[in-house]
């Protein structure tokens, strides 16, 4: 087997990567401009590392790891990546890599690896666990055909408004969400259900500075932002995040504040991002959500989104002495 050697990822590999990741699993496709922009933006505290692997000069993987600031991750955990383009796979090569992108994870003072597969590529899981990796937790995937079920969706949505309405909530997007402060509060409210989300390791923080540019960023028009307001305060959202080039359309981010669990406005406000895809002409749509969490999958379950193969989260814990 020729040798395998590693380079550092530069900015001016972001379409690089892109490509490596769309030709390692092809059934999710990356988007340049947003590899790009999330390499731009890195979180604040955060701490990356990106490499292209090379075989006879020719780049065949993308590999990298990621973590948290140490003194908000008390156990350590670092997520390590190996994108090997199909036409490459070798088991004993993906097990070459990921050995080494973990070990050099290692070196960062990391005591949790953490690595994710996909269901419906059985090779990654299986050198994983080759390697000491122990499953963690399952991430469902769902897609929804908005050609056969956008009538209805329409319609719900319309429905779902005028329910709302005589809640005294008024749903509408953040481009006609004039307050000044409306940013803070969405960010608020982003941190506080954000903690309620089913997870085996803790969920960091997000900065507020980073929220704003995440809010920002290439793939969620303001126009295309479904905020639930009573009165003037943020109480559900929901938004798609549209690739700019290429790639699925996926549902970002749905939520509604503890106070108003129970009230239909999760369901209204991703009703309202979905009729309108409808009227983009997007023919489907795609979201996941972990498999513990039950009021998502419930709904998911109510508008018709179709199970798809998700991906399994993978632990290893380290020796750092």
């Amino acid at each position: 087997m020729p040798e395998v050697r590693y380079r550092p990822a530069t900015l001016q590999d972001a379409e690089l990567a892109c490509d490596l990741m769309n030709a390692a699993h092809p059934a999710m496709i990356h988007d340049p401009v947003m590899t790009r922009y999330r390499w731009e933006t890195p979180r604040r505290g955060f701490e990356y590392a990106r490499f292209i692997a090379l075989k006879d000069a020719r780049p065949i993987a993308f590999l990298g790891w990621v973590h948290g600031p140490w003194a908000e991750v008390p156990d350590r955990h670092c997520e390590v990546e190996v994108w090997l383009d199909l036409a490459e796979l070798d088991r004993r090569l993906l097990a070459e890599m990921f050995t080494w992108i973990g070990e050099d994870a290692v070196r960062q003072g990391t005591r949790l690896l953490l690595a994710r597969s996909f269901e419906d590529a059985p090779a990654v899981e299986e050198v994983l666990v080759s390697l000491g990796y122990r499953r963690a937790r399952t991430e469902r995937i769902w897609s929804l055909d908005l050609i056969e079920h956008g009538p209805r969706l329409v319609a719900e949505a319309e429905e779902a408004c005028r329910m709302a309405a005589r809640q005294g909530i008024e749903l509408t997007t953040l481009d006609r969400w004039r307050d000044p402060d409306r940013l803070k509060k969405l960010h608020q409210l982003d941190m506080t259900t954000r903690q309620d989300i089913p997870t085996t390791l803790p969920i960091t923080r997000e900065a507020y500075e980073d929220f704003v540019r995440r809010t920002a960023s290439p793939d969620r028009p303001p126009g295309r932002y479904w905020i639930a307001l009573d009165h003037d305060e943020p109480v559900a959202l929901s938004y798609l995040r549209y690739p700019p080039v290429r790639g699925t359309v996926w549902t970002g981010y749905t939520c509604s504040h503890p106070g108003y669990r129970g009230r239909g406005l999760a369901r209204a406000v991703k009703l309202q991002t979905l009729a309108q895809a409808v009227e983009l002409g997007l023919p489907s749509v795609q979201t996941d959500n972990d498999s513990e969490n039950a009021p998502m999958l419930h709904i998911n379950e109510r508008l018709g989104y179709v199970r798809a193969p998700g991906f399994v989260e993978h632990h290893k814990r380290v020796d750092t002495a």
